[in-house]
């Protein structure tokens, strides 16, 4: 009897330590779509994992997650044409492909999220269609070239120059007149119109309610240190032990970052950049329109030069956004006064200076986007729309990636996860497009710290044809 005791003991003991290592101390520093969607994964994995979110503001996700601060909502790579780069005879798509794939990735998450009974996306997720609409001349050619390379990866985009067809889904283009042109447009039916800030708030109410997690608002991180296995988190005037942290800040991330020189933030530096909208709530117009646009890039132009029209569904109100209009600024924060200055030294400051004087085309669209010029492009996608009926919003801010080499400064636009050489930490820079591929960051930075079950999230090699009848049935 004796004996039976101690060895239950002991296999009670032996479980405990197992237990122990496979749990962990996690912090995830901001409480944007990134973090939150981080934090459930670590939860659906492994719900003894500690995680500890810390948020300097007072409130969850009102930076870039926030709906008017966010540029892009959704994006399916399928409309997207500043992903699609040009040659003389022929279109590249794969950067399209890449986040096309990564997009179906946070769909199969979130039908996991609906499967598991975690919360609804009501009011949340809502089906919206993709246009791309080019409006220069042989429109025709290029659309089709580019539909044919598209339709390899989905059978749910259509290209058609049919008027009642168009008229049918955008009838704010033809606003019923009578026109000679051929208009042409490919048309992406599964589509989606995406409130991330509210997505954020019902995964950390959920969150919130159980045994291992925990969020504190309202809380600065000051200073991360290594020691040993573990990372200090400096808060207040106490240090926490971590065995892992992911920065994802927004404007914060690169300065919290840096400062711990054991991250290789060397190559990169940060490009600000503000936003506006413009933006139309007449019932009549609004009623038209239940679509996202998407037009060309013009030659000698940056990305992110041609706006899109979108539906936006803001606090049950639906709204028509056009943009956003990018613009230089040197604060990287919208709630509280942060400058690039803070975070720059000298020999730093002059390779951004000598970025701007290199990038002729860039810089001049940034300084002298005017309200006339912005009105100007509504009427390259709306051509017979009433511009009176717009009113000029400001939208968020965004920081593209500067990288250095050979003392030359480039632009990268996107997301990118940078880890330290344990692969413990990790902070993510960039901008769009950040929030509908967050899933796939997500993904790609628990993979280094937790195993993750491979039926859970596929890889994008597997991703399109096992996991098609499983989006259909829980979640489309």
């Amino acid at each position: 009897m004796y004996k039976n005791t101690i060895i239950s003991i002991l296999l009670f003991l032996k479980s405990q330590v197992y237990i122990l290592k496979m749990s962990y101390f996690i912090s995830i520093i901001g409480s944007g779509i990134i973090g939150a969607i981080t934090s459930l994964m670590l939860f659906i994995c492994n719900n003894k994992n500690i995680i500890i979110v810390f948020e300097s503001n007072k409130k969850v996700s009102i930076e870039n997650s926030k709906t008017l601060n966010n540029a892009g909502t959704g994006h399916a790579g399928m409309c997207e044409n500043n992903y699609i780069i040009r040659t003389k005879n022929n279109f590249l798509i794969k950067k399209s492909a890449r986040i096309y794939c990564k997009f179906e990735m946070t769909k199969i998450f979130f039908s996991w999220v609906r499967y598991l009974k975690i919360f609804n996306f009501k009011k949340s997720l809502i089906k919206t269609p993709h246009v791309s609409y080019f409006f220069l001349k042989l429109n025709k050619i290029k659309l089709k070239k580019i539909f044919y390379k598209l339709k390899k990866f989905t059978n749910s985009i259509k290209f058609t120059y049919n008027h009642y067809f168009i008229n049918k889904i955008y009838p704010l283009l033809l606003n019923n007149k009578k026109i000679k042109k051929n208009f042409t447009i490919t048309y992406y039916k599964k589509g989606f119109d995406i409130n991330y800030r509210l997505i954020v708030k019902k995964i950390f109410i959920f969150l919130i309610k159980q045994k291992n997690f925990f969020i504190y608002l309202n809380t600065k991180v000051l200073k991360i240190k290594k020691k040993k296995k573990y990372y200090s988190l400096s808060i207040k005037k106490k240090k926490i032990l971590f065995d892992y942290v992911l920065i994802c800040a927004g404007g914060m991330s690169y300065s919290l970052a840096n400062e711990y020189n054991k991250l290789n933030l060397n190559k990169y530096l940060n490009f600000p950049i503000k936003g506006d909208w413009l933006i139309n709530e007449n019932f009549k117009f609004i009623k038209k329109h239940n679509i996202k646009v998407y037009s060309e890039t013009l030659k000698n132009n940056p990305p992110m030069s041609i706006p899109h029209l979108d539906l936006r569904n803001i606090l049950n109100e639906k709204k028509i956004l056009f943009g956003p209009y990018a613009g230089i600024t040197f604060d990287i924060l919208v709630t509280k006064k942060k400058y690039i200055f803070d975070s720059l030294n000298i020999k730093n400051f002059f390779l951004i200076i000598l970025f701007t004087i290199n990038n002729n085309i860039l810089t001049k669209y940034l300084l002298f986007e005017s309200i006339n010029t912005k009105y100007k492009k509504i009427l390259n996608t709306l051509q017979f729309c009433n511009i009176k009926k717009f009113y000029l919003k400001k939208a968020g801010k965004r920081l593209q990636i500067l990288k250095k080499k050979n003392n030359k400064v480039k632009i990268i636009f996107g997301t990118k996860l940078i880890f330290d050489k344990n692969k413990c930490l990790a902070t993510i820079l960039g901008a769009s497009p950040g929030a509908s591929i967050s899933v796939y960051i997500s993904k790609k930075l628990i993979e280094n710290w937790i195993k993750i079950p491979k039926k859970f999230i596929p890889n994008c090699k597997n991703l399109i044809k096992k996991n098609k009848i499983f989006i259909k049935k829980i979640y489309i």
